[in-house]
């Protein structure tokens, strides 16, 4: 635990130098604080400005706050899953043209092929998806094409 603590002050000694709007805008949303932390020192250095929420109410929340330019969502966790959050925010006017990259370690659930998962939840399809665990550089790459499509 003591690791992630040091993480979070550093995290927090960035921002304070280097200013909270750093980029393009990300809402991960995770119910495992280790893996947003992770997610969000990846991101944050490369460039990426970050919020982070650890349950889908949270993260509606932080969507309230202010709009992302993109959404990492994990699918299972606990009260409200992310397959919901994931359904309800497509079908929301506010929300729905906001990118999601999913991040789940629940492939066989899904029968191994997302799309058609989606597809049968008469919902969009996500940008993209990502397996856990996530190799960092693959995350950033991913982040990059869905925000700059083409580039």
């Amino acid at each position: 635990m003591g690791g992630v603590i040091q993480i979070q002050e550093y995290l927090r000694l960035r921002r304070g130098k280097r200013g909270v709007t750093m980029g393009k805008r990300i809402l991960v949303i995770d119910d495992e604080p280790d893996l947003t932390t992770l997610y969000e020192t990846i991101l944050v250095e490369n460039g990426f400005s970050v919020t982070c929420a650890n349950s889908a109410n949270e993260g509606r929340q932080r969507l309230e706050e202010g709009r992302p330019d993109l959404i990492l969502l994990d699918l299972v966790m606990p009260e409200k899953t992310g397959i919901r959050l994931f359904a309800d925010l497509k079908k929301d006017e506010r929300y729905k043209d906001i990118p999601i990259i999913v991040i789940t370690g629940i492939k066989d659930v899904m029968g191994g092929d997302h799309k058609k998962f989606f597809e049968g939840l008469r919902t969009r399809v996500p940008a993209a998806y990502l397996e856990k665990p996530v190799d960092p550089q693959i995350l950033v790459k991913t982040v990059r094409d869905v925000l700059q499509p083409g580039d």
